[in-house]
């Protein structure tokens, strides 16, 4: 972790191990009826927290299967996969993979991120399952039977950093976590998933490895590898 975070309640800073500290350079508090990140620094974006009632969030479900999201998992017809969403940020795409009616566990490597998440769910009343930890342990734990059919990775590339204009979720963060490990979570995912595993990238951003096929957007592309 890059930034200082402490928590503005006390029950915030115990519940996640953080100092009790309204000044920090970012603050978890509620405000707004809401769990969010304060960056309390001069000139930072403003907080950051999940809303699944957001415009963005009902366009994503409207567009249903339509979606390259939903076609790269194999979302078609009666087929809704289960899927490993093993790096899960702020919940987007988990979010609209279980309202289209996959089976989704989102794993989330840092606690705050992951708090912000719930507290997001929990307002949506969805019931998508939601683990905290280091999504590689994860996955080797696995039973057999507790395998998932797709494994759905959006790492955070070193050079996303690059960006000037990167969105404000991707500030936050940018300065919590830093860059996954892509290579060891792919390598990981391609041993875990039972079908596939779908690699969100940007679109002009080099592969991973060879993908069997790529569903292409305006700005991100899903590369698909089928186990």
């Amino acid at each position: 972790m890059n930034a200082r975070v402490a928590a503005a309640e006390p029950a915030l800073a115990a519940a996640l191990n953080l100092p009790p500290d309204p000044h920090a350079e970012f603050v978890l508090e509620h405000a707004h009826g809401r769990l969010q990140l304060r960056d309390t620094r001069e000139g930072a974006p403003g907080p950051l927290y999940v809303d699944f009632a957001s415009a963005d969030a009902e366009r994503r479900r409207d567009a249903g299967r339509q979606l390259a999201l939903a076609r790269a998992v194999g979302v078609k017809g009666d087929a809704r996969p289960s899927v490993l969403d093993a790096t899960a940020g702020l919940g987007r795409d988990a979010f609209t993979l279980a309202a289209l009616g996959c089976d989704v566990t989102a794993v989330e490597r840092s606690p705050i991120i992951a708090a912000l998440l719930r507290d997001g769910l929990e307002r949506a009343a969805c019931r998508l399952r939601l683990v905290v930890g280091d999504a590689r342990e994860f996955m080797a734990g696995l039973a057999e039977d507790a395998r998932p059919d797709v494994v759905y990775l959006d790492p955070m590339f070193p050079e996303r950093r690059k960006s000037a204009a990167v969105k404000k979720e991707l500030q936050y963060l940018q300065e919590l976590l830093g860059p996954d490990d892509a290579q060891a979570l792919f390598a990981a995912a391609l041993k875990c998933a039972r079908q596939r595993v779908v690699v969100k990238r940007p679109v002009h951003a080099p592969e991973l490895a060879r993908p069997n096929h790529t569903l292409e957007g305006k700005t991100v592309r899903f590369d698909v590898y089928l186990v």
